[in-house]
């Protein structure tokens, strides 16, 4: 069989001169394998099997700029001594190099999305977020209940806020560039702290950075510029966007005015995602596209292709939905995006790009890459809109140190908050089950018709189990 020869396999500069030697990158997934908020040597062992894999870039999961708000447990975050984090970050680089594949550290911040008992924030400390605006896990008490005790509501930020995550980007983009990354990407997708800045769904703010979609944007920038005075030209700074958030035609135009801004910062890529805990259906394998998109696999190719007739020069990736070699090489020959993100794939298969995407021996239509959905979360749990991607972001773990690492268990501060999550479904799930059945409880001649102590001795059961068990 002839050479494959496609747009896929051809390189690709960025603006920083960085070249990625075909068009295929390992998007970011959350690992939650740190250890004291650091890489390990699972991390390394990880990374070097994708570099191995024909990768041209690689963008790590999460790593937090602030260890007192984590998106989970188990997360990367800037803690300690800057000496001691590039000491750990460059052992992890450097398990990369040597395969002509780039690593590129993808730096967050959860705002309100930060989970009760993962960070090292106090126990009654709030989030932060542009507005004290809660998340929108459900319009059902269930769902209310649960926001209340795992994220609560979140107090707005302050100009002293605002500076201090500033200044936390610019230091977690230096220490990447010191420890031998090739780049950053931001991550302004998924509902996450940026994220929120710059949707008016979340943003209700009245100054400079709020009221408008320019000013919605305004902390994006300044924290490009900040990265900027800190790392060589050559090092690439590129950002994923959510376009789940813009999914309206008024929204639809904000997202490309802020991305012109961006544009104008001199960014060397966008990557176009979505999903968020409010809207998690684009983070799991349940989606049901269009037949339009099942066509072309990708699901946010159709804003690609709006942000490509605007931005004709900009460098775009998107990522999300592409299950085969036909669908990758479809979407890059018609110039809506210039690289293509893949995640799950990657963990089933980290040596896609080499043994599927470019291997002379298989024919276009074995040349696929399927993967599995996460399992059901149960009815009850479908109240809570994050389940679904609880339940993905758990299964990616597992999937990822089983595929490596043969098992990991889930930190234990990850279970108990899942413990939490348990008990409040399965109280409500009780409280329902005794109103329709009018049960009543006894015990010998005493009837006890309040379930109240059932409830709760229900609940610290379900905390203590959950937490002890491997999640497995």
């Amino acid at each position: 069989m002839a050479a494959i020869k496609s747009v896929a396999s051809s390189p690709l500069q960025l603006p920083c001169g960085l070249v990625l030697k075909n068009r295929l990158v390992k998007s970011a997934m959350s690992e939650k394998m740190a250890i004291g908020l650091q890489p390990t040597s699972i991390h390394e062992r990880v990374y070097k099997c994708w570099a191995q894999g024909g990768w041209a870039a690689l963008v790590t999961g999460n790593i937090m700029v602030d260890d007192r708000y984590l998106g989970s447990a188990g997360d990367v975050a800037v803690s300690g001594s800057s000496s001691a984090i590039v000491e750990r970050w460059s052992a992890w680089a450097k398990a990369t190099q040597g395969h002509g594949c780039h690593l590129i550290a993808q730096l967050n911040h959860p705002g309100r999305q930060s989970p009760l008992g993962t960070s090292k924030r106090s126990f009654f400390s709030k989030t932060i977020a542009p507005s004290a605006i809660p998340l929108n896990l459900g319009d059902n008490w269930i769902a209310y209940v649960a926001r209340a005790l795992v994220f609560g509501t979140p107090r707005a930020m302050t100009q002293h806020d605002i500076d201090i995550v500033i200044a936390q980007f610019a230091l977690a983009a230096k220490l990447a560039t010191q420890a031998g990354f090739q780049g950053v990407e931001l991550n302004a997708g998924h509902g996450f702290l940026l994220s929120q800045f710059m949707s008016s769904s979340s943003n209700k703010r009245v100054d400079d950075f709020g009221g408008s979609a320019e000013r919605r944007v305004e902390l994006v920038l300044q924290i490009i510029r900040a990265i900027r005075t800190e790392v060589p030209r050559s090092f690439c700074v590129g950002i994923k966007i959510n376009t789940a958030d813009f999914m309206n035609p008024k929204g639809f135009a904000d997202m490309l005015r802020q991305i012109e801004l961006i544009h104008k910062e001199q960014v060397d890529y966008i990557n176009l995602s979505g999903g968020s805990f409010e809207d998690p259906q684009v983070l799991t394998e349940h989606v049901t596209p269009s037949e339009r998109t099942i066509a072309r696999e990708g699901f946010f190719l159709r804003a690609s292709q709006e942000v490509r007739q605007k931005f004709p020069q900009l460098a775009l990736i998107v990522t999300g939905g592409f299950r085969s070699r036909n669908g990758v090489n479809a979407a890059l020959e018609t110039g809506a995006c210039n690289a293509i993100g893949l995640g799950r794939p990657a963990i089933k298969y980290p040596d896609l790009p080499s043994k599927i995407m470019f291997n002379n021996e298989l024919a276009d239509e074995q040349a696929r890459f399927d993967v599995e959905a996460a399992p059901s979360v149960g009815w009850i749990a479908t109240k809570i809109r994050s389940a679904g991607a609880g339940a993905e972001t758990v299964s990616l773990q597992i999937s990822v140190s089983s595929a490596h690492t043969h098992h990991l268990p889930a930190p234990y501060s990850n279970r108990f908050i899942c413990g939490l999550c348990l008990s409040v479904v399965t109280v409500a799930n009780t409280r329902r089950q005794c109103r329709n059945t009018g049960q009543i409880f006894s015990r010998g001649s005493r009837k006890i018709k309040d379930t109240r102590t059932l409830h709760i001795t229900w609940g610290v059961v379900c905390i203590i189990a959950v937490s002890l068990s491997k999640l497995s």
